[in-house]
């Protein structure tokens, strides 16, 4: 049963152009079999089952071979619901997947990622997580920053990629006080651009930002002063003061503001369930945002892909390229970043 009200339900369909579009232009998609998992959301907070929907209704409308499936929202270190577990896994090879959730999708097992299970099996992604965070108000903007002019996205997220690639050190200042290195000697930058075309890829959607790993775990210094969001256990948020990350050796050693005591306990709580919690505090990523529609909202989601921030976060990035294998990866969004790529400011 859909859980949405026949008034949300008839809103949504209106949109049918929109999600269909963006399976043809972000998935390529054709004949191939596509299962759609969402959840029910959490009372007015709605987004994840109408997104989930709209690309169902899309798809049916098509006659594609589709199916919709939802579960009650999870937590990272919680475990899929097992009717979506046995969905998965017998979904022939080379199939479409696309996840709306209100937190996170949850875990497979201890063994095998989402994003390995999908390399392994030939399937083609697009996901969408943390939509919790939003009030269904927010479901136009959501639409809009998924709605975007993609082959201009493309030339500047790909241009930004073949710079970032070739750098050794990229430094990264703001006129509120950030002032960050990082050592990105032989390491790949990823340019999320809406493009999952290619057998076993997959991503976010909306799309919009390129991103790094900084070379090893201790190739960070510097301090970083986030005026943007935080994502924190409880959800991501707007900051209403700056909030001071001060970094050694690629490790946050320590934090000053007024929210850093709930990020502290974010930590904290991650680190009671991990069998690496030193990890969690290790700075493993470096990004930017690309996507001309997106607004902070207050959503890791959509924030971290406003242009004109940039973001950084901590915990895991084994699965593009980087060293941390962690159960814990938070982004930070900060505002009018000015970057130096091995010296040279970059323009944006």
């Amino acid at each position: 049963m859909i859980p949405l009200s026949v008034e949300v339900q008839k809103l949504v369909e209106k949109e049918r152009r929109t999600f269909y579009t963006i399976l043809k232009k972000a998935l390529k998609i054709k004949k191939e079999q596509v299962l759609i998992i969402s959840d029910y959301g959490n009372g007015e907070r709605i987004l994840a089952p109408m997104i989930g929907f709209g690309y169902y209704y899309a798809a049916m409308q098509k006659k594609l071979n589709v199916a919709l499936l939802y579960q009650q929202p999870k937590k990272g270190f919680m475990f899929v619901d097992e009717h979506i577990l046995r969905a998965i896994e017998s979904m022939p090879h080379q199939s479409v997947i696309v996840i709306a959730v209100s937190n996170k999708l949850g875990r497979f097992g201890s063994e095998k990622s989402f994003r390995a299970f999908c390399r392994e099996r030939g399937h083609r992604f697009i996901s969408a997580t943390g939509l919790g965070d939003l009030q269904r108000t927010h479901f136009e903007l959501f639409l809009n920053c998924m709605n975007v002019n993609y082959r201009v996205m493309k030339k500047k997220g790909l241009a930004m990629k073949k710079m970032w690639d070739k750098a050794k050190e990229i430094r990264v200042k703001t006129e509120e006080g950030t002032d960050v290195v990082f050592n990105v000697e032989g390491m790949e930058a990823i340019a999320n651009i809406g493009e999952y075309h290619i057998s076993g890829e997959g991503g976010n959607m909306p799309a919009g930002e390129v991103y790094i790993p900084p070379c090893g775990v201790e190739g960070v210094e510097g301090k970083v002063v986030l005026n943007g969001s935080v994502k924190t256990e409880q959800g991501a948020f707007l900051l209403d003061e700056p909030l001071i990350l001060i970094i050694e050796k690629g490790k946050l050693v320590r934090m000053e503001g007024k929210h850093a005591e709930l990020l502290e306990k974010t930590f904290e709580k991650f680190a009671e369930r991990s069998e690496h919690p030193e990890r969690i505090r290790f700075v493993s990523e470096l990004g930017i945002g690309i996507n001309p529609a997106a607004i902070l909202v207050g959503s890791t989601l959509i924030d971290e892909k406003v242009l004109g921030t940039a973001h950084i976060a901590l915990g895991s990035n084994s699965w593009f390229g980087g060293e941390i294998k962690s159960i814990f990866h938070g982004d930070f969004v900060f505002k009018n970043p000015v970057f130096y790529v091995d010296g040279k400011k970059m323009e944006l």
